[in-house]
């Protein structure tokens, strides 16, 4: 199997062609198996004659300005690679592929045989609870995995996927989205039914906004009350509140790979001078806490952000 990715310049001017900059792919013998070979090529740009404001972003955007190699011979060095290889994966099942049959198109040569394609990024949703799609710095995060590698380079995000995808189950993997449904609603998530303790509560903040709150650090980082391993939080459900501003009470799933999913809770108070805290906690379930978090789950959504914009490393 190959998990490809790409980085491309989006198309701007009258051709309607997104012009791939970069083809970097893993090869594994199954999904979350070891990679045995890795394969990245930076193309030299020829068709647009500016860059999008999100292609001027990639860290290895010179690479490609620099390069020697146009789309044909990086392709059939691709292709070679392969080695009669027809099944593939990627996070998110269908703009690589899209993106690689028009170029191809463009420069009238045959395109990479592809029989089958696996969306990761579907599947690690389905994994988290959410029906939104989970970008891959985040789904990194969540997985705790070191964030040691460029982001927007095709290798290295080639890299993290197969690496994230060692978090999916067979369940997750099989998952297939209705297709005649308005409103999208998954399963709910099946949380661990192993004991544990009464968990102390912890206090987030205090700080200026309840947005601020939800979305920081130590609100997204429950541990699991087993074994201790942190955990990560992308989202929060809540119910909308009659008569107030703000929800209090948000609910979480997370995943510890040891032991299965737990449920995390936090609360919100303002204090005397109008600053905001929480208190984070991983309660026991019970019957009545169920039905809250499902009333939740079909209610509201806070999507977490990191609060800092993502910074990319310099190579030596």
């Amino acid at each position: 199997m190959i998990i490809l990715d790409l980085e491309w310049n989006r198309s701007y001017d009258k051709n309607p062609l997104n012009e791939i900059l970069q083809i970097g792919a893993v090869r594994v013998g199954v999904i979350g198996g070891p990679i045995l070979d890795t394969f990245s090529v930076f193309i030299r740009p020829t068709i647009h004659k500016r860059f999008d404001p999100g292609a001027r972003k990639l860290p290895e955007l010179q690479a490609s300005v620099q390069s020697t190699v146009e789309f044909p011979a990086a392709l059939e060095a691709f292709r070679t690679w392969c080695g009669g290889e027809t099944v593939f994966a990627a996070w998110g099942g269908g703009d690589d592929f899209k993106a690689l049959r028009q170029n191809c198109e463009y420069w009238k040569i045959p395109p990479v045989p592809v029989e089958t394609v696996q969306d990761l990024q579907m599947a690690f949703s389905y994994l988290v609870g959410t029906s939104q799609q989970v970008a891959l710095w985040r789904a990194v995060e969540y997985c705790g995995l070191p964030d040691i590698f460029d982001f927007h380079n095709a290798l290295c995000d080639a890299v993290y996927t197969a690496v994230v995808a060692q978090w999916l189950t067979p369940e997750a993997l099989s998952y297939r989205p209705p297709k005649r449904e308005t409103v999208r609603r998954l399963p709910s998530p099946h949380l661990s039914k192993l004991p544990f303790s009464k968990q102390p509560r912890r206090k987030v903040g205090p700080m200026s906004a309840p947005a601020d709150v939800l979305n920081a650090k130590a609100a997204r980082q429950p541990v699991c009350p087993i074994c201790g391993r942190v955990g990560s939080v992308s989202r929060w459900s809540f119910t909308r509140p009659k008569g107030k501003a703000v929800p209090l009470v948000y609910y979480a799933v997370f995943r510890c790979r040891e032991h299965g999913r737990f449920l995390c809770r936090l609360t919100l108070a303002t204090q005397k001078d109008g600053a905001w805290i929480g208190r984070r906690s991983v309660p026991v379930i019970t019957p009545e806490l169920m039905r809250e978090y499902e009333a939740a789950r079909q209610d509201g959504v806070h999507a977490c952000r990191s609060g800092k914009k993502k910074t990319r490393r310099s190579r030596p």
